[in-house]
């Protein structure tokens, strides 16, 4: 096959599946991007009050009844969108309205409005419908090229990407753009080359000369320089050849001529070709193109037609004599072509070099089925299966070596929206939903393609017991650190951890090997809390930790011991999540700490209260630093700040939450700060002197609702897109189901992935189930 057919075939490929993959996604991208009605205060639902009689009696006095303070008008004629119902919520809930200044529900009103809000916004009609497939994310894309190829691509590599509802993997925006698919198309290729196929090897010529020749001849007497040879004997020359491949072997000589015809020579074997240059002065060239392999070598040549006639006459026309100056071997000429070994290790041993065409192809196309298999979680169909193959044959009918076949098919394989989408089960056949769901629950666990266990459970359809089951085993696996990095890591934001910068000079012990073992060590602890089933609240009152065996800033060296160890915690201060170095460290600036970051941590992470964005033209607390006040703490710039009234609401829902955090530093070490002189107070009025009062105060006043948020969060992440009204109401009845409060991390995962919701099953629009 010449050089341009073979390198069209190769780049046509990609492209003709990028095509057909642009237009799918954008297809979907259309669907998905459809605005969604909104409710009205104006809706009613059947049976159901609508949370207006609160807003009436509190709110309206400043935005209602024709006031519009704020520019925020709640009885309006266009009525509420889905956003202003949740700034309403959140400032009902954080008691940053009504202002101080005005008359305040009790607190069991606030949670009551909570709940009628939520119950009537779940049986309000839902127009829209959950996607129908949504792509893998950049980890789970990574990961699952691993496990098929054994090498997994650079997350930098592929294009960035949206995250929605708090994960990057939600279906509900994942805008994928013609250019990003071309971006994973490039990726692909290059990671199946790289994986399964000989590395490029540049092509170079050796020469040989004749004092290495071995053989019958020897020096010419009439040309010392050259080899000569009267015999067919062959003459060897020991060589290793470094990589199988083509080659060219390059005889230059003459031909001292006998008898009829010119002199021939063959060279390894190879049929004999003419040296018609009887001129020492002009040396003629023969060459042969040869496929060698790997290893210990000869390379030979022959006289092919060796003529004797002791009669002639003429004593010079009586012996026919090949005289050779060089040899020289070139290649290899199109690189290696030995089986990668990753290729042999996950394919059947490729064809022998004299199989047939039929071999060949029933070689691929065994080797498709079980690839794709797993790239699509799933079996084949009988059409899929036949054009791969199709597409495989025509790739060796092209020319190409089987391995080179086998992956332009893969690539077809990898670029189909099979592999790069994730079906949602609610939408997918009954005969093929247990597939669906092993699927959700294999990118749930371990962030990866379902194993051949898990596949093969999906003969019948799940049972809650089954599920349950497997669950434990995906948990246990080692895999399952990925459901630590890849849903605490965003939802407790610790992959924020290792993209943090401490001032290098104020904290030179925080070194990257450092900050990334910090957030290793956040992600182990979460880990185990899931695996030995411990309370949910026991994320913030923990007496444990687990940390390198010589501690964080003792040497370098210690990050590297064989793994982190559980390490029992005195100081109840430093118990659970906020006293753990890696929130402490993501939630300060670089060169100081932060009550409102870990305040807002506390706020948006724990409780999923985000507190209302701050108002347009307020000073940043660096402006108040600067405008000639004499600030000797961060606390006291933050009370001059609050000063503001713009900004007095908020924090005061924000800042008590921090400042109990304060009793450490930049980077978790304890700063000696907390004392009485710290005490804060709560937006619930609790009074809090230390981060220890700051844990009770939150499992004792908050812990339901952070019990019913981590529902809410993990049912957000198992579903892979963003929860109705009625869906979060499903999510807080699995954590009653559980316990409530007392929930516990393992039962509430296995109460999701046993629930109707991710096995597939909806909720259907205006029924509050």
């Amino acid at each position: 096959m010449s050089a341009a057919p073979h390198y069209l075939f190769w780049k046509s490929m990609p492209l003709l599946a990028l095509a057909a993959l642009s237009a799918w996604a954008m297809h979907r991208l259309i669907l998905a991007t459809t605005p969604r009605p909104v409710p009205s205060i104006s809706s009613r639902a059947a049976g159901l009050v609508v949370p207006v009689p609160f807003l009436q009696q509190w709110c309206y006095d400043c935005h209602g009844d024709g006031a519009a303070k704020g520019d925020f008008v709640m009885d309006g004629p266009q009525g509420l969108t889905d956003s202003d119902w949740d700034k309403i919520r959140r400032h009902v809930l954080l008691r940053t309205m009504p202002p101080e200044d005005k008359p305040a529900p009790p607190p069991e009103a606030r949670e009551a409005f909570e709940q009628d809000l939520l119950a009537w916004q779940a049986a309000l009609p839902n127009s829209t419908s959950p996607a129908a497939f949504r792509r893998l994310s950049r980890r789970e894309f990574t990961n699952s090229m691993r496990d098929l190829v054994g090498l997994a691509p650079a997350v930098t590599a592929l294009p960035e990407e949206e995250s929605a509802h708090g994960f990057d993997n939600n279906g509900d925006f994942q805008p994928l753009p013609p250019a990003a698919l071309e971006r994973y198309v490039t990726v692909i290729g290059d990671t199946l080359r790289t994986a399964l196929l000989p590395a490029p090897v540049p092509s170079r010529l050796q020469r040989f000369m004749t004092q290495e020749f071995v053989g019958p001849g020897g020096p010419s007497p009439d040309a010392p320089l050259f080899y000569e040879i009267e015999s067919s004997q062959p003459t060897r020359i020991p060589f290793r050849i470094a990589t199988s491949g083509s080659y060219r072997l390059i005889l230059r000589g003459y031909g001292h001529q006998a008898g009829e015809g010119p002199v021939c020579v063959s060279l390894m074997g190879t049929p004999p070709q003419p040296l018609r240059s009887s001129d020492r002065s002009a040396p003629d060239t023969v060459e042969a193109k040869l496929d060698l392999p790997a290893g210990a070598t000869h390379l030979t040549f022959h006289l092919a037609n060796p003529y004797h006639d002791p009669k002639q006459p003429d004593p010079h026309r009586r012996t026919r004599r090949l005289l050779v100056k060089d040899l020289a071997l070139e290649g290899p000429l199109n690189g290696d072509t030995t089986p990668a070994a990753s290729l042999l290790q996950r394919f059947a041993p490729l064809p022998g070099s004299g199989a047939s065409l039929t071999d060949r192809i029933a070689w691929a196309g065994k080797s498709i089925d079980s690839f794709t298999r797993r790239a699509w979680r799933r079996p084949l169909t009988g059409e899929e299966s036949f054009r791969l193959i199709r597409l495989a044959g025509a790739a060796i009918a092209h020319g190409l070596r089987d391995d080179e076949a086998l992956v332009v098919v893969l690539q077809a394989v990898l670029t189909s929206p099979n592999f790069l989408f994730l079906p949602n089960p609610s939408l997918t056949p009954s005969a093929s939903r247990p597939y669906a769901v092993a699927v959700r629950l294999s990118h749930l666990l371990w962030s990866t393609l379902p194993d051949e266990s898990l596949l093969a459970e999906c003969v019948a359809p799940w049972t809650p017991d089954r599920l349950t089951n497997t669950t434990r085993r995906l948990l246990d696996d080692p895999r399952a650190a990925a459901f630590a990095r890849d849903f605490a890591g965003q939802w407790l934001q610790l992959r924020n951890t290792t993209l943090t910068t401490p001032d290098n000079t104020l904290f030179p012990d925080a070194s990257p090997e450092v900050r990334a073992a910090m957030q290793h060590s956040a992600e182990t602890f979460f880990l185990y809390l899931v695996r030995e089933n411990e309370p949910v609240l026991r994320l913030l009152d923990a007496d444990y930790t687990f940390s390198p065996p010589a501690g964080w800033f003792d040497t370098q060296a210690s990050l590297t011991d064989a793994g982190f160890r559980k390490v029992t915690l005195t100081d109840p201060n430093q118990h659970g999540l906020l006293g753990h170095p890696a929130v402490l460290l993501l939630t300060s600036y670089p060169n100081r700490t932060s009550p409102v970051l870990r305040g807002k941590y506390i706020l948006e992470t724990l409780l999923g209260l985000e507190p209302p964005p701050p108002p347009p033209n307020v000073p940043t607390l660096q402006a108040v630093l600067l405008s000639g006040h004499a600030m000797p703490t961060v606390r006291a710039s933050l009370e001059l700040h609050r000063a503001n009234r713009a900004c007095a609401g908020c924090h005061r829902a924000i800042d008590p939450l921090g400042f109990p955090l304060e009793a450490f530093d930049v980077i978790g070490r304890p700063s000696g700060a907390h004392s009485a002189g710290l005490t804060t107070t709560t937006f619930t009025g609790a009074r809090l002197h230390s981060p220890a009062d700051l844990h009770a105060w939150l499992i004792d006043t908050q812990g339901l609702r952070i019990v019913n948020h981590t529902a809410e969060r993990l049912l957000t992440y198992a579903l892979g897109r963003g929860l109705t009204a009625a869906e979060i109401q499903s999510a807080h009845r699995l954590a009653a189901a559980c316990g409530g409060r007392h929930a516990r991390f393992r039962d509430l995962l296995l109460a999701v992935v046993t629930s109707p919701l991710f096995q597939g099953e909806t909720i259907p629009s205006g029924r509050n189930k």
